[in-house]
């Protein structure tokens, strides 16, 4: 389980960042302009695949699959068209909208669990 996790699963998160950051180095250069093929598959497949990762990760040890993740992640991957016709500085807002989104579902949606886990933390 651990060499699954830590080094083939890890390994896919590992490579979505850096493509996040390719994807964000091409962004930043030209915000008012459409990104190019590249930087689109780079920066919008960059999410998608750290996201797929995270729910390869939970797949393999939990045994159960993030919904929520998958959708964002499906998303992430269909916007790649749309960003090579908006302008990068749109195609970021998405990206971070989108990104947020999740956090907040998942923070209200798993509140109750964090609660439950921080109590018996602190009375083991």
């Amino acid at each position: 389980m651990a060499r699954d996790s830590y080094s083939y699963i890890h390994l896919i998160m590992i490579i979505g960042i850096v493509l996040l950051a390719l994807g964000s180095k091409k962004t930043i250069l030209a915000v008012d302009e459409p990104l190019k093929l590249v930087p689109a598959v780079a920066l919008c497949g960059g999410v998608g695949l750290y996201l797929l990762g995270h729910i390869a990760f939970r797949l393999r040890n939990v045994g159960s699959l993030n919904h929520q993740r998958l959708v964002v992640a499906g998303v992430a991957l269909a916007l790649i068209p749309l960003a090579m016709e908006v302008d990068a500085l749109i195609t970021v807002a998405l990206l971070a909208a989108l990104l947020s989104a999740l956090i907040a579902y998942e923070a209200i949606h798993f509140r109750d669990a964090r609660q439950r886990m921080r109590a018996a933390a602190h009375a083991g």
